[in-house]
């Protein structure tokens, strides 16, 4: 994998998509380096629009928001909070002049799947 993307991407998602992601995403930690952030969540509704914010203020040029397969959330309601919430985020940030595209909710097809493989394909589709 081409180890120069050009921004800083940050990764929210729920633990419960990888169990083992802790170890799957050290690989692309160490190709991409400072250039990416993981941030594991005990439900990916623990986000709010107001972090996602921060996270544009932090800096981050691609933030993504991993949520669960629809109707595999534990907590039922989880992932559809965290897409109204990654929702208002595109739409504050579209306000302010910025592009909405900034912000991006992934769907993860199954339970388990690597954190790696969503990210590998995540940055392919951004490059092409």
């Amino acid at each position: 994998m081409d180890t120069s993307f050009p921004v800083p991407i940050a990764v929210f998602f729920c633990h419960q998509i990888d169990p083992d992601q802790d170890r799957n995403r050290r690989p692309l930690e160490r190709e991409l380096g400072s250039m990416i952030r993981f941030y594991p969540l005990p439900c990916s509704s623990r986000i709010g629009a107001g972090d996602l914010l921060k996270m544009v203020e932090c800096g981050f040029k691609k933030i993504v928001l991993v949520t669960c397969p629809n109707g595999r959330c534990r907590y039922q309601v989880g992932n559809v909070r965290a897409r109204k919430r990654s929702d208002l985020a595109r739409k504050l940030v579209r306000e302010i002049g910025c592009d909405p595209d900034l912000i991006a909710t992934v769907v993860s097809e199954s339970i388990p799947i690597s954190i790696d493989t969503i990210v590998r394909q995540l940055l392919r589709d951004q490059k092409s």
